[in-house]
């Protein structure tokens, strides 16, 4: 449908619109006047039926009944009404007997009893054709004497229009039917320069945008401000859609950086958490849960630190906040948790400063890790600084007591001089094993130790070094062992690496070994494996000890073990260099009491 005919459309409905209003209002006005026209006869009626009874009540019962031919004042009256508003007149006895009465046509009078008041009353009856009737009812007397009473009743008036009221409602129906398309013109004609402003400004929004009207007459001058205005408009609206679009692509690329910096936050294996300035938590990782049992989601928001448990913690993290950034870079404090007691575990903050202002904080990082390896590590420094001073003190001190009794010279015999040199050669070859020891654990621990492969034949190596042990000097009496099969395949090893690792073993077999008990080895080849173990009839090792067996420095605290020498780095020495091999090295104890190390040097 054209513009055209949408406003044609529009024209003819608001105009049919108009005509039936008209004619509503006619209807209403018309009704209107014929209620108030009803009231108004209602009350002349009633007015005309009062003043009429007062009249007749007060004449006398003889001029009220007929005498004779005559027709009685109560004929006259029902013969003088022409409006059709009289129903009947009725005189009553005392006794309610009927002395005469009067009706209209068509009418018949109810069967009232008799009036028991002195004055006058009035209600309405309802006739037996279904009419209502005003009924005034007043005593009459005669010679001063009550002698009955009088009943006037008249119809109540309804709707009804009267031949000569037709000229005036026909009058107010033209008039109110003419003024009404009257009224619509002349508002239409008002309202025609705002109805071709808003036909104009259709056609604008239809146009392209800054596309302009150039309207003539009467709208010239308002439409030329409403294109400045639209234009305008226009420019500001591409403003904010240029500014929209800006930060739209801002968002994105601000979330973008978020969600790859909490991807980043996410994945690290520690547990942490970010403070804003306020001291709030920011953000929060996952791992947090599984440290202190509360969500990220809990914790985002949230400046109470009621979630940990250590008071330590609280003051650090509390304190991070309320100092600058330059008080706390490089502290940490080290707590343990109820949950898991066994632990250490350690926080430091580090501020968070903006890209393009250093010198302003935006925030702290704080990082929970587990440090329980660190503080182990430390304290096992500790502990070997300490046991590399207790196990060199002893031999320096014997070489210094020696060393002063061959410093005397002529005052010692030449046995007591062979004794002291002797002490001397052992204490430094202890010395000396203990640094060769000490050196190679740590090249080992520290990776500077690689062991030299070549293809090796296992079955010589074992054979040479145990006779080595078998022919030296033997206090105790001590009986070799030596059980290995006939063949067994080559393997690559560090054939220098592997007889320390084996020496240690057979050294503490002999050196634990009760007098006259076995030191025996065996080799066992499997498909997957080469297995040699070291047993003997010594004082064996506790279930506590096996535990702690292959540390470094570690000696028992059993009395037998007290008794022999030994620094405590000799299985910890073998264990590395079995490791270094991919094999591994176990302890259990042996079938005569005694204490048996397996050495599993695995094929591939």
């Amino acid at each position: 449908m054209t513009r055209r005919n949408r406003k044609s459309w529009r024209d003819e409905k608001t105009g049919l619109t108009i005509i039936a209003a008209a004619l509503v209002v006619i209807a209403l006005i018309v009704v209107l006047l014929f209620q108030h026209q009803r009231e108004t006869r209602r009350d002349r009626v009633r007015v005309q039926a009062i003043s009429l009874a007062r009249v007749l009540a007060e004449m006398p019962v003889s001029q009220l009944v007929p005498q004779g031919n005559q027709r009685g004042v109560l004929r006259a009256l029902s013969l003088g009404h022409d409006n059709g508003d009289f129903a009947y007149a009725t005189v009553r006895s005392q006794a309610g007997e009927v002395v005469t009465e009067v009706a209209a046509p068509g009418v018949i009078p109810p069967a009232t009893t008799a009036h028991t008041g002195n004055s006058l009353s009035e209600s309405l009856v309802r006739l037996a054709k279904g009419r209502n009737v005003l009924q005034i009812s007043t005593p009459i007397f005669e010679n001063g004497m009550a002698a009955g009473h009088l009943s006037l009743g008249y119809h109540q008036p309804g709707f009804g229009l009267q031949y000569e009221q037709l000229p005036f409602f026909a009058t107010l129906a033209l008039v109110i039917f003419l003024l009404a398309p009257v009224s619509y013109f002349a508002t239409r004609r008002e309202i025609r320069p705002l109805q071709a402003a808003t036909e104009k400004m259709e056609l604008m929004l239809e146009m392209p945008q800054g596309a302009e009207l150039q309207p003539s007459g009467e709208l010239s001058d308002f439409m030329g401000r409403f294109n400045d205005f639209v234009g305008r408009m226009q420019t500001r609206i591409g403003e904010l859609e240029q500014d929209h679009s800006t930060m739209l692509t801002s968002t994105k690329l601000i979330n973008y950086r978020k969600s790859r910096v909490e991807g980043v936050l996410e994945s690290l294996p520690e547990a942490l958490i970010v403070l804003d300035e306020t001291g709030s938590i920011s953000f929060a990782n996952a791992r947090i849960e599984s440290l202190f049992g509360v969500t990220a989601a809990d914790l985002v928001g949230s400046s109470d630190l009621s979630w940990c448990s250590d008071a330590s913690v609280c003051e650090f993290l509390s304190r991070c906040v309320q100092t600058g950034p330059g008080s706390y870079a490089a502290s940490a404090v080290q707590f343990a948790l109820p949950s898991s007691p066994d632990k250490t575990y350690g926080v430091s903050a580090y501020p968070l400063f903006s890209p393009g202002e250093t010198g302003q904080a935006l925030g702290t990082l704080a990082v929970f890790r587990d440090v329980t390896g660190e503080a182990l590590a430390k304290r096992s420094r500790g502990e070997f600084v300490a046991h590399v001073a207790h196990e060199l003190k002893t031999p320096l001190n014997i070489l210094g007591m020696y060393s002063e009794v061959l410093l005397d010279g002529g005052n010692i015999d030449e046995s007591r001089r062979i004794e002291c040199i002797n002490v001397i050669h052992d204490e430094v070859d202890r010395l000396a094993g203990l640094v060769r020891n000490l050196l190679s654990i740590t090249q080992i621990e520290m990776g500077g130790m690689q062991p030299t492969m070549s293809r090796s034949r296992v079955r010589d190596l074992l054979v040479d070094l145990f006779q080595q042990f078998e022919v030296s000097d033997n206090e105790k009496g001590l009986h070799f062992e030596l059980n290995l099969p006939q063949e067994i395949s080559a393997m690559d090893l560090d054939k220098d690496l592997m007889r320390v690792a084996l020496t240690n073993l057979l050294t503490n077999a002999i050196k634990y070994n009760k007098p006259g008990g076995t030191v025996k080895m065996t080799a066992v080849e499997t498909d997957q494996a080469l297995v040699i173990s070291v047993s003997d009839d010594g004082i064996g090792i506790s279930d506590e000890d096996k535990l702690k067996v292959f540390d470094k420095f570690y000696r028992s605290e059993d009395e037998q073990v007290r008794e022999r020498s030994g620094h405590g780095l000799g299985l910890s020495l073998a264990r590395d260099i079995v490791h270094l091999h991919g094999g591994d090295l176990t302890v259990q104890d042996s079938e005569t009491n005694g204490s048996e190390f397996v050495v599993t040097l695995w094929k591939e």
